[in-house]
């Protein structure tokens, strides 16, 4: 007995020593370096821009949101194609390809002065280079890198999104005022194709394409069955299956009324706030600080483990939201956008979940794909959403009735994560792995 829990013990640091030599952990390493410095610019950073592209080319609120509503409901329109080509193709030339797209565009963009040339440019370049790079991309390679620890490993991807946030909007909201608007989308361009390239050389598509078997690594589940040893998971549903479920459509509404909400508000966050009475810089400081809160958040909600199912940490999440954007509505005082913030933060955080439960539901190999359909369904909410506020600001020089409906939304996703059960897959035999 003693002997036993002497080898035991000795045997937990080379465990420990084992699961952090997995490649796997390179792989999330690198996809968090490109989410903090070149995926965030893009995700977090550009609502920075909003009034200074509002001005410099006199358009009305509607106008300016037109160009963020496009560039979002592109990433939609393009999810399913975009996620087959992941899932598909190795990552290294998807990134490289976008990253350049990326630059190029944004120095295309410093120097134009057309409305619909700029609107061009910032959604079939710029638009469709960063979705294509930085989105989809790192999420479906860390599900296919990672079984056991995937909550942990998603979960630094996605809060390195926000490290980026919390960095780069008063980084951004600065260089603007210092260097000007155009000369950061220039500065911005180059620093993304600088970093990302050889970034890209240590992002490996799966463990299997550098002759790993997934079920002899660190991340084999702890009780692997003969049956389950070289073959897919049981877990793992084809699209077709996926779509099968009740869980899939209550996810994707879920996620479509809750994207669609968050994209409103981060396109007109900074104007949103000068509305209830703050300066642009302060807009921007407050932004920042909604990102800087959300880092111990995302890392609270995804690393933690409380035994409580996900859907309700989901639910949860989205009753925050709802109360932030309750007290930003009916309170007056400056300090309910500070309550909005953390409202806002806190279901950044606990969203996080999001793509972790898909991943935990639906399995390893379609995992870009299904996700992919969701973002296509979810788009049209991602395009609506921005010009929605910027029509009603336009037409009423106020977002109360915008934000009310956005409150209803809110509420509503926190219901259907509420209902989204673990789904059953029919059994069938299983084929093995490629």
């Amino acid at each position: 007995m003693e002997n036993t829990a002497i080898k035991a013990n000795a045997s937990y640091p080379a465990r420990i020593k084992e699961t952090l030599a997995y490649p796997g952990w390179k792989v999330v390493g690198a996809c968090s370096f490109l989410a903090v410095f070149a995926g965030s610019i893009f995700v977090y950073g550009f609502p920075v821009f909003f009034l200074h592209i509002q001005r410099d080319m006199q358009l009305s609120a509607a106008s300016t949101s037109l160009i963020f509503a496009l560039s979002r409901g592109e990433a939609g329109i393009a999810g399913p194609i975009t996620g087959w080509i992941v899932d598909k193709f190795d990552s290294r030339p998807i990134i490289i390809f976008g990253a350049l797209m990326v630059g190029g565009g944004l120095a295309i963009l410093s120097v134009v002065d057309t409305y619909w040339i700029f609107l061009t440019v910032f959604i079939g370049m710029v638009a469709v280079g960063n979705n294509t790079s930085f989105g989809q991309t790192f999420l479906a390679v860390t599900n296919r890198w990672f079984i056991k620890r995937k909550a942990i490993a998603m979960t630094l991807i996605i809060t390195s999104y926000t490290i980026g946030g919390a960095v780069m909007v008063p980084v951004l909201s600065r260089g603007i005022d210092a260097f000007g608007w155009r000369s950061v989308l220039l500065y911005a361009g180059i620093f993304v194709v600088v970093l990302a390239i050889p970034t890209s050389f240590f992002i490996k598509r799966s463990p299997e394409s550098v002759g790993i078997n997934i079920d002899e690594s660190p991340e084999a589940p702890d009780q692997p069955t003969a049956t389950s040893r070289g073959r897919v998971s049981d877990n793992d549903f084809g699209v077709k299956e996926a779509m099968k479920t009740v869980t899939f459509w209550l996810m994707l509404i879920a996620s479509s009324l809750r994207i669609s909400v968050t994209s409103g508000l981060l396109v007109h966050a900074i104007p949103i706030m000068v509305w209830k009475g703050l300066s642009e810089q302060s807009g921007a400081d407050a932004l920042g600080v909604l990102f800087f809160i959300a880092i111990p958040a995302r890392l609270f909600f995804g690393l933690y483990n409380p035994g409580i199912p996900t859907r309700y940490i989901l639910c949860l999440g989205m009753a925050f939201g709802t109360m932030g954007v309750f007290t930003l509505i009916f309170v007056d005082a400056r300090w309910s956008v500070y309550t909005f913030v953390a409202g806002i933060a806190l279901l950044e955080g606990a969203t996080t979940l999001n793509w972790v439960l898909m991943g935990q539901y639906y399995g390893r190999r379609n995992f870009a794909t299904i996700i992919g359909i969701i973002t296509a369904a979810y788009s049209i909410g991602m395009l609506s959403s921005p010009l929605f506020l910027g029509w009603i600001f336009d037409h009423t020089d106020s977002y109360r009735t915008g934000l009310i409906v956005f409150l209803f939304m809110y509420a509503a996703s926190a219901i259907f994560f509420f209902f989204s059960f673990r789904p059953t897959r029919p059994v069938k035999l299983l084929r093995p792995l490629g």
